[in-house]
């Protein structure tokens, strides 16, 4: 049977990866019934999420991690979490999150 994981829980979830460099951790959130993904499937988005995390390499460790709402364009009702490092003034990481009607959409910025 697959659970259903709250929007907060799912994207606290994802933040507990990328802190502990673990992705295996957020395989249960990302199989829940409520969670969406704009990609192939649910494995290829994975397995995408999981690469981008392992190769991250963050320069003097995290220096923030937030969500910022987007404004251009399609993506308007999309929020993006960034992760930042305490070196580079960009994000070194992001992933969108749109939430609608109890469903939870992730997805890779394209830029």
């Amino acid at each position: 049977m697959n659970c259903m994981y709250s929007q907060k829980e799912i994207k606290n979830a994802i933040i507990k990866s990328f802190i502990e460099k673990d992705p295996k951790y957020f395989i249960p959130f990302l199989l829940s019934e409520n969670v969406l993904v704009d990609y192939w499937n649910k494995t290829k988005f994975y397995e995408v999420l999981k690469s981008e995390m392992l190769k991250l390499e963050m320069k003097d460790g995290f220096k923030e991690i937030k969500f910022e709402k987007q404004d251009w364009g399609y993506y308007d009702d999309y929020t993006q979490l960034n992760i930042y490092d305490n070196y580079h003034l960009n994000p070194r990481f992001s992933i969108l999150f749109k939430d609608e009607d109890e469903k939870l959409y992730l997805e890779f910025n394209p830029f």
